[in-house]
């Protein structure tokens, strides 16, 4: 898997990439170098498709991979490109700002990509996050979940916008440990192949 190539960007880019993101020169070609470890298009695509996605994060459940894909895929354009992951990485990073964090998590609940996440997308993934994490729920317990998470959103509704989200997530901050990678450690493994490889 992967093609691993030479790093080529110029030094525009590489600013540039450091303005919008959370990332250093040096992360940002470590960052490269791992991108191209995973991509096996050729050359001149530099994409990454779904099954190459869900091989590197080393994911099972493919509801919980597909929507961490679609929100990395940001043109949805069926495959995720470098700008776009190195965009889903810094929101990923200990260095991203609770709102990138908050409207990052929420697109991975909204499925539908509706602005809303209903009671079946919410039910769809708690089951996927139960799924991948090897935890056994059964309906009744789903639904009691599902039911305390809306009931307490006011006005009893039946789906959560981004601002209900958001207050859901000031009440309970442990929502977005799940989002807080240790990116400066996988970025420090990846520059010591990247300097042996020079």
């Amino acid at each position: 898997m992967g093609n691993g190539g030479a790093f080529s960007m110029n030094q525009g880019e590489l600013q540039g990439y450091v303005a919008e993101t959370n990332f250093t020169i040096e992360e940002i070609q470590a960052i490269w170098f791992h991108f191209r470890s995973i991509s096996s298009l050729d050359e001149t695509t530099n994409a990454i498709n779904p099954e190459e996605f869900k091989n590197a994060l080393g994911m099972k459940n493919a509801t919980l991979v597909d929507s961490l894909f679609k929100v990395f895929d940001s043109d949805n354009n069926g495959v995720i490109d470098f700008r776009e992951f190195i965009f889903g990485l810094s929101v990923l990073s200990s260095k991203s700002s609770r709102n990138e964090k908050i409207s990052f998590s929420f697109g991975i609940y909204d499925l539908d990509r509706d602005g809303e996440i209903s009671r079946k997308e919410l039910t769809d993934m708690l089951k996927a996050t139960a799924d991948e994490n090897d935890l056994a729920l059964d309906e009744a317990q789903l639904a009691s979940i599902v039911d305390g998470t809306l009931a307490e959103i006011p006005g009893n509704t039946e789906s959560i916008n981004l601002e209900q989200y958001s207050g859901l997530v000031s009440t309970h901050p442990s929502m977005l440990q799940q989002l807080t990678l240790n990116i400066s450690a996988i970025i420090a493994e990846r520059q010591e192949q990247y300097q042996r490889q020079q």
